[in-house]
């Protein structure tokens, strides 16, 4: 089983994380996947309480599932979470015959959030009806902004936590640090953000450093943030109902599902997270939506776009533990 487990792993990697940090290890255990938390690839500043680290593990395991459900294996899925460093999430897969999504597992390789503008057309409401029933999943509620007139205050919480984030030396610090602003380090490491995929030349890393340290002004940002969500066919928010890991879990899986059907309709996505992200805006976000104890965890834009380079992933052999 080692061999299909090793490629079932492989379309697990593509998954997405904050600034690409790639936080997770899987070890293969008789017919089961372990998926661990990297907490060495932790994003402390921006995620203090490991929330969007946990929304990638929910992420890497919906892909799992497309893929192992694609090669003929049934899944069952079991959540060990209060252990500390034994915490993982378990995967048995047995081989029989099952219904598999072809749709989506063909989009796993091409998914990528797509940070450049868009050209700002609508969205087929047919589509956007296929985002929502991709959406549904346990614990996680979704909401789909496509009218100006429910964009425009959101636009305002953005603009807000963006000028937050900019303004604290350790965000942008921690920012800087995740970004290969060279492709002889994209290479290197196969994580971060590399500059071709945020539609940048790669350049010298102290060169990098510099311009961003001196240029990106937070109010430049949120200016630079609104006019890509204006260009956007809309927004969509995932909302976790409880505070807890199994429900960020099950946010990445919401997540993970709605953009691979949206890469399988040729709409693109990328993240426009800020206010979810600083806590002081998010309650003002939960404020306005109604919400009570749930928590907005997740927002993107959505639209049309030409494709970005994509961004880099570590081989399975550098994510595999126990073998």
């Amino acid at each position: 089983m080692e061999q299909p487990f090793k490629k079932i792993i492989h379309y697990a990697t593509l998954a997405p994380s904050g600034h690409n940090t790639q936080p997770w290890k899987f070890a293969i255990k008789d017919n089961s996947i372990l998926i661990f938390p990297d907490y060495s690839r932790r994003l402390p500043i921006v995620d203090p309480d490991d929330h969007a680290l946990f929304i990638s593990l929910g992420c890497a395991l919906e892909n799992l599932m497309v893929a192992a459900n694609h090669m003929g294996f049934s899944t069952r899925v079991e959540c060990f979470l209060r252990d500390g460093e034994a915490e993982n999430i378990h995967v048995t897969l047995n081989k029989e015959k099952v219904e598999s999504d072809p749709e989506l597992f063909n989009a796993i390789q091409h998914r990528q959030s797509t940070r450049s503008q868009y050209d700002g057309r609508k969205i087929p409401a047919e589509d956007l009806e296929k985002l929502r029933q991709a959406s549904r999943q346990d614990k996680v509620s979704f909401i789909l902004f496509t009218e100006d007139k429910d964009i425009e205050p959101i636009i305002e919480f953005v603009k807000e936590g963006n000028r937050l984030q900019f303004r604290n030396n350790s965000f942008v610090s921690e920012l800087i640090s995740w970004i290969r602003f060279s492709k002889k380090h994209a290479l290197t490491t196969c994580d971060g953000l590399n500059s071709a995929s945020m539609g940048l030349p790669f350049i010298p890393r102290w060169l990098g450093k510099f311009i961003l340290n001196t240029f990106a002004t937070p109010d430049g940002e949120a200016k630079k943030c609104e006019k890509l969500i204006r260009g956007a066919s809309g927004l969509a928010l995932f909302i976790a109902q409880t505070n807890d890991k199994e429900s960020w879990i099950n946010v990445g899986r919401s997540f993970e599902r709605v953009v691979l059907k949206a890469t399988a309709l040729n709409i693109k996505h990328a993240h426009v997270n800020m206010p979810c992200e600083e806590v002081e805006v998010r309650k003002k976000l939960q404020q306005h939506l109604g919400l009570k104890n749930e928590r907005p965890l997740l927002l993107v834009r959505i639209g049309y776009a030409e494709p970005m380079p994509e961004s880099y992933r570590r081989p399975v052999k550098a994510v595999l533990v126990g073998t």
